[in-house]
């Protein structure tokens, strides 16, 4: 969906008051500032449980081991399943075990749990897995991000161009090696005060939607948050990790705004007065993806890893970061050993 699809939308203020510049102005206005050119959306006959279904069996498949060695699986979503044809989520069951349930995996062991936690939750149910396995509590989790939000959107919303559809899954495995790999440091942030308010869900604007709940955004108040905090979150994970910002050669950032995430980069890198190449160390995708909430990272480590994103790889031995900001709000960070 490129930017050129809400030429013909009508637009809203926060005041619910018409916005009466012309809707190229409006849309070019939020290109500058997010750097999103496009968007992907499911097609109409499919669930959010179809996506996360997707990105799993291509984990599992990459993975090398079969669907009964899996001893876990967390899902991070933020609306439950959709449907076609609906306009909010169900909830019952979760989200995981309709995923388990599709995968054909029988093994009643294997807990199947959903993680509601804004865009950050794909990074925190990867957090929770590596604390299962280091607790000795499981082998093999199968960490899935998925979100269907397009059918959510108040399209009379600015805010509704920022967003996108996806999903993604990777499996993390216990592994007995003479040499440290995997996560190696990790840090969360929760600030539910005022900020709690940033992000939530409000009345839907749109002829013949009344009653419908849609995710309403203080973007100003998030971008804040985001500039104030994730240096802190990733700085805080890395002294874990006893590994200084020298060593990162790759930092996967949530994609939710490239201004913000380019200038959470260079803060970071001139306060540890490093002069790296932004571009060789920070890969974007939120340009023509936006933002799909906790399916951003787990897909752009796919485009990495299938040599589909530029001249970005990740190779054995690189340290990486990788960083979120959300809802709630929450802001977290982890330090990975390829």
């Amino acid at each position: 969906m490129p930017n050129s699809a809400f030429l013909n939308h009508v637009f809203y203020n926060k005041k619910g008051e018409k916005i009466e510049k012309p809707s190229h102005e409006i849309i070019a206005k939020l290109e500058q500032i997010s750097g999103i050119k496009g968007r992907r959306y499911v097609s109409d006959d499919r669930d959010t449980a179809d996506l996360g279904v997707a990105a799993a069996r291509k984990a599992i498949e990459n993975s090398g081991i079969g669907d009964g060695d899996i001893d876990g699986i967390l899902v991070a979503h933020n609306f439950g399943n959709i449907a076609p044809g609906e306009t909010h989520g169900n909830l019952l069951p979760n989200l995981a075990a309709i995923i388990k349930n599709r995968l054909g995996i029988s093994n009643y062991k294997c807990p199947a749990v959903d993680v509601l936690f804004g865009c950050p939750g794909w990074l925190e149910a990867l957090i929770m897995a590596h604390q299962y396995i280091k607790a000795g509590s499981a082998d093999n989790i199968l960490v899935v991000g998925v979100e269907l939000i397009s059918r959510v959107l108040d399209f009379n919303d600015l805010d509704s161009m920022l967003f996108g559809d996806g999903a993604g899954a990777v499996i993390l495995s216990r592994i007995e090696e003479p040499t440290t790999r995997g996560i190696l440091g990790h840090q969360t942030f929760s600030h539910c005060k005022e900020e709690v308010h940033y992000l939530k869900m409000g009345p839907n604007t749109e002829e013949g939607k009344q009653g419908v709940l849609s995710p309403k955004m203080n973007g100003r108040n998030v971008f804040k948050y985001g500039m104030n905090y994730l240096p802190e979150v990733i700085t805080d994970a890395l002294n874990k990790s006893n590994i200084s910002l020298h060593d990162i050669d790759k930092m996967l950032f949530h994609q939710a705004n490239e201004k913000m995430i380019r200038q959470i980069s260079r803060q970071l890198l001139d306060k540890h007065h490093i002069s790296t190449d932004l571009e060789r160390l920070v890969p974007f995708m939120v340009q023509e993806t936006g933002n799909s909430s906790v399916a951003t990272i787990p897909t752009m480590m796919d485009f990495i890893l299938h040599n589909r994103l530029g001249d970005h790889h990740i190779n054995p031995g690189d340290h990486l970061v990788m960083a979120s900001v959300g809802a709630g709000m929450h802001c977290n960070a982890l330090v990975y050993k390829a």
